[in-house]
C-alpha cells in the first residue's frame, strides 16, 4: 500500500506519531520487566530463609566430612565399571584379580569424634589395610589413617587419624526421617571433595539394595534422589537440621553413574556399630539361626500356595503379624531352643514382633549369652520358649537346615504329617521327629503334635525319614487306615 504525503507538515506528524507508539511500547517493556523484578525480589524474600537453611546446613556439616582415598599393592578396583568394591548395584560381576585391581578407592567419610574418629563404609578401605589411606581434612590437611574396626555385614568401617580437634559430626533420630523429607548428600564425587547435592528422602526401610555374599548381612536403607556418584560413599546424608541421619552407599545404576535413585544406610545402624568398632575393632552380635519371610503374598508364592488367605489357613494364624520361620539351621539357638519351621514369632526379649525388620532389630540388639523369651504362634496356640543367644558366627558353612517347603513337601503323603531324623545329639536315636502338622489333616485329627517321637508304623520300627515313608507308602497305596506308635502316648490311627 502506498501513501502519498501533500506536504511535510503531515509527514512531521506521522513520524511523531510512529516514535511516541515505539517509545509507548519500550516503556511498557520496560515497566512489564520491572513489575516483575519486583515480584521477583518479593518473592524471594519468602524464600530465601529456605535456601539459607541449604546454605547453613552445608557449612555446618561441611568440616565434619573428609575425603578417602586408599591405595596399595593388594587393593581392588573402584572403577565405576567393576563391581569388585564398587558401591553400586552392577548386573556384570567382574574378578577382583583383574589387571585395574591396583587402582585407588575414593570415598568419603564422617567425623564422629573429635579426637580423629571417622566413619565410612568399609567397602571404601576394604583390601587396603595394609596399603596406605590417606584422609583429606575440610581445610585440606592430610593425615595418614588406621583401620580401627571393619563390619562387612553393615558395610562400616572406622578409621583413626592423628588429629584431636576435628568439628564432630551430629547423629540424627533415624525416627523422625519422613518420606519427603528434604536432605543434603556431601562427599567426595569423582574427586571433587566438598561437593554438596541435595534432594528428597523418596523412600525408608529399603532391603535387597547389595548384593552382599555375607550370611548376616543387615540392610536399612534410606532411598533418595539426591545425587550420589562414585567417591560419595561413607559420606553423610543429612536433614535440614544439620544432623547426619544416613551414611551414603550405593545407587541403582545401569551405567555406572547417578540415575535418581541412591541408598544412604540408616544411622540407627550407624549408632549399633559404632561403640563396637572403636572399642573391640569389629562387632558382637547374637543370632538365631533361622529364615524369615513375612507373611505376605511373596511367602504363599513360596509355599506353591494361591494367596496369602491360604498360608493363613494352612498354619491357622488369625493375622499376617509376625515373623514367619522358613527355615532352621540345625545346632544354633533356633534348633536348640525348639523353634520349628512353620512357627511365627510374635516377642522377642519383650518386643512386639510386626514384621521380619522388627525381629531382625531385636535379634541385633540381644547380649550374647543371654536368655530371651520368645512367644510363638504354633498350631493356632501361643507358645513361650526360651532361647539362649550365641555369638553370630563367620559363616553358616557346614551346618545343615530345615525348610518349611521340605516339611510340607514330606507331608504329601495325604496324612498330614511332616517328619525327620532325630537330632544328633539325641542319645536314644530311635524313631522320627514330628516337625510339622497340617491343619484339618488326618495327622491332626489324631491327637498328633510337633515334637511327637514316632518309634512305629504298623508293626514296623522307623528310624529314619526313610524307613517311615517306605512303611507309611504301603499302607497309603492300599487306601486302609494305619496305626502309629508315638512315644509317651501309645498308638494313635491316622483315617483317610
Amino acid at each position: 500500500m502506498y501513501i502519498k504525503i501533500s506536504n511535510s507538515k503531515s509527514f512531521k506528524i506521522i513520524v511523531c506519531f510512529v516514535f511516541l507508539l515505539l517509545l509507548s511500547q519500550k516503556v511498557c517493556a520496560e515497566d512489564e520487566a520491572e513489575k516483575l523484578r519486583k515480584e521477583i525480589l518479593e518473592l524471594e524474600k519468602i524464600v530465601n530463609p529456605f535456601v539459607r537453611i541449604f546454605q547453613k546446613v552445608s557449612r555446618l556439616v561441611a568440616p565434619s566430612v573428609v575425603s578417602i582415598v586408599a591405595e596399595g599393592a593388594y587393593g581392588t578396583s573402584t572403577d565405576p565399571h567393576e563391581e569388585g568394591t564398587s558401591p553400586f548395584v552392577h548386573p556384570k560381576k567382574k574378578d577382583k584379580k583383574s589387571q585395574n585391581s591396583n587402582k585407588p578407592s575414593f570415598g568419603s567419610g564422617i567425623v564422629i569424634k573429635k579426637t580423629g574418629y571417622i566413619l565410612t563404609n568399609c567397602h571404601v578401605i576394604e583390601g587396603f589395610e595394609n596399603g596406605r589411606i590417606t584422609v583429606t581434612l575440610y581445610n585440606g590437611d592430610k593425615y595418614d589413617a588406621a583401620v580401627i574396626g571393619k563390619d562387612p555385614n553393615t558395610d562400616l568401617a572406622i578409621l583413626k587419624i592423628a588429629c584431636d580437634n576435628l568439628r564432630e559430626a551430629i547423629l540424627g533420630d533415624p525416627k523422625r526421617v519422613k518420606v519427603g523429607d528434604w536432605v543434603i548428600a556431601i562427599g567426595n564425587p569423582f574427586g571433587y571433595s566438598q561437593t554438596v547435592s541435595s534432594g528428597i528422602v523418596s523412600a525408608i526401610g529399603r532391603t535387597h539394595v547389595t548384593p552382599f555374599a555375607k550370611p548376616f548381612a543387615y540392610e536399612d536403607f534410606i532411598q533418595t534422589d539426591a545425587a550420589i556418584n562414585p567417591g560419595n560413599s561413607g559420606g553423610p546424608l543429612v536433614n535440614l537440621r544439620g544432623e547426619i541421619i544416613g551414611v551414603n552407599s550405593a545407587i541403582a545404576t545401569r551405567t555406572g553413574g547417578f540415575q535418581g535413585v541412591g541408598f544412604a544406610i540408616s544411622i540407627e545402624i550407624a549408632k549399633e556399630v559404632i561403640s563396637d568398632l572403636i572399642e573391640k575393632g569389629r562387632v558382637v552380635r547374637g543370632y538365631l539361626g533361622v529364615g524369615l519371610q513375612n507373611i505376605s503374598e511373596d511367602l504363599a508364592s513360596y509355599l506353591n500356595l494361591e494367596s496369602k488367605r491360604d498360608v493363613l489357613r494352612e498354619f491357622q494364624l488369625e493375622s499376617d503379624k509376625g515373623a514367619f520361620i522358613s527355615e532352621v539351621w540345625q545346632d544354633t539357638p533356633a534348633s536348640r531352643g525348639k523353634i520349628l519351621p512353620g512357627d511365627v514369632i510374635i516377642e522377642f526379649g519383650g518386643r512386639e514382633i510386626l514384621n521380619i525388620d522388627d525381629l531382625q532389630k531385636a535379634i541385633r540388639v540381644s547380649t550374647v549369652d543371654s536368655d530371651v523369651k520368645v512367644r510363638i504362634i504354633r498350631n493356632k496356640k501361643e507358645k513361650s520358649l526360651t532361647i539362649k543367644i550365641d555369638q553370630q558366627p563367620e559363616s553358616m558353612s557346614g551346618k545343615k537346615y530345615v525348610t518349611i517347603k521340605t516339611l510340607l513337601g514330606q507331608a504329601s503323603l495325604g496324612i498330614g504329617l511332616a517328619i525327620e531324623d532325630l537330632p544328633h545329639e539325641d542319645k536314644e536315636r530311635h524313631g522320627v521327629i514330628v516337625r510339622h502338622v497340617v491343619s484339618d489333616s488326618p495327622a491332626e485329627r489324631a491327637g498328633i503334635l510337633p515334637g511327637d517321637i514316632i518309634l512305629k508304623v504298623g508293626s514296623s520300627e522307623v528310624n529314619s525319614l526313610n524307613e517311615f515313608q517306605s512303611v507309611l507308602q504301603g499302607f497309603v497305596e492300599k487306601g486302609v487306615s494305619v496305626s502309629v506308635l508315638i512315644k509317651s502316648k501309645g498308638y494313635v490311627t491316622l483315617r483317610y
